[in-house]
């Protein structure tokens, strides 16, 4: 049911009215929080995605909520990709890492994804209206979504719900998920918690890796699909040791998840950062590897063109 791919180590280090940018093919939503989105100071063509396409992007941020927690969603499509459809374009989920969504690391590949033909939608999981970098109130947020992961996957639900309620989206064509960091491990609890009907497929991309025991999987069934699952790991990743992973992939097999795991020689966490390049980086077990960044962008679109069919990657 799974399988293990391994790659030589590189030497490489209530929604807001839409607005265009006909100039630069990327929309620039005006959005729903008063904070500018985190910028790393990396140009977009350093981006794994780079600057995919000519077209003209539209989006919106819009409000959504898990239960009584507001959340913040970023939609982006290709309005002549909509035109040409006739309807609805097939969705992707986007889950951010763990600063949240609101950066251009993360608004980048939603427009990156719709300029390949689909409405990508960024989720949050945080509900704070901006990226987070203090520590105590992360973890503020995140203790209760790490500590009842069923909720963690209600709270991906919740984002998928948004997804698929939009107007440019056809969830009868397939919807994929692609989670960065935290968002890898969003993605995966929403696919063994098999609650979202028309998720096809999952990819976690130096994501957290592990079995976590308060998410039951139920078996397979009409009411429970199962979406497959593609691992992109770095072997040199400290956060997610070889026992870690040895889990999350028996765990997948136990739940009867398709899935596939893809180990990058010598990449570290967080191998698609161009930013993350310096020694501070490194000593916190970061790391920008291009070779297996673009070899994983590659994979990624492979797998979405495939509606998650892992014998794409």
């Amino acid at each position: 049911m799974g399988a293990r791919v391994a790659f030589a180590p590189s030497l490489t280090r209530g929604s807001v009215p839409v607005r265009v940018d006909h100039r630069r093919g990327v929309a620039r939503p005006r959005a729903m929080s008063t904070s500018p989105l985190f910028d790393a100071g990396v140009p977009l063509e350093e981006l794994p995605w780079g600057k995919v396409g000519e077209s003209a992007v539209a989006s919106r941020t819009f409000p959504y909520n898990d239960g009584a927690t507001a959340l913040e969603a970023y939609l982006a499509w290709d309005p002549e990709a909509l035109r040409r459809a006739g309807g609805g374009l097939p969705g992707v989920l986007v889950a951010h890492t763990a600063i949240g969504p609101q950066e251009v690391f993360i608004h980048s590949c939603c427009d990156a994804l719709a300029r390949l033909g689909y409405a990508a939608l960024a989720l949050d999981l945080f509900g704070a209206g901006a990226c987070v970098f203090d520590k105590a109130r992360r973890d503020a947020i995140l203790n209760p979504l790490r500590e009842n992961r069923a909720a963690n996957a209600a709270r991906t639900r919740a984002g998928y719900d948004a997804l698929t309620a939009q107007a440019e989206v056809d969830a009868s064509l397939g919807v994929c998920a692609v989670g960065f960091c935290l968002g890898g491990q969003a993605v995966l609890d929403l696919a063994r918690a098999k609650s979202a009907r028309h998720l096809r497929g999952v990819v976690s991309v130096h994501g957290s890796l592990d079995h976590p025991p308060s998410l039951a999987s139920p078996s397979t069934s009409e009411d429970h699909p199962a979406a497959t699952a593609l691992l992109l790991h770095g072997t040199e990743d400290p956060f997610n040791p070889p026992e870690r992973v040895r889990a999350c992939v028996e765990g997948l097999r136990d739940a009867g998840v398709e899935h596939r795991l893809v180990e990058f020689e010598g990449a570290m966490h967080g191998f698609t950062r161009p930013e993350k390049v310096t020694p501070s980086d490194r000593d916190a077990g970061f790391g920008y590897d291009d070779a297996a960044a673009r070899r994983s962008w590659e994979m990624i679109e492979a797998f979405l063109e495939a509606r998650g069919s892992l014998e794409a990657v």
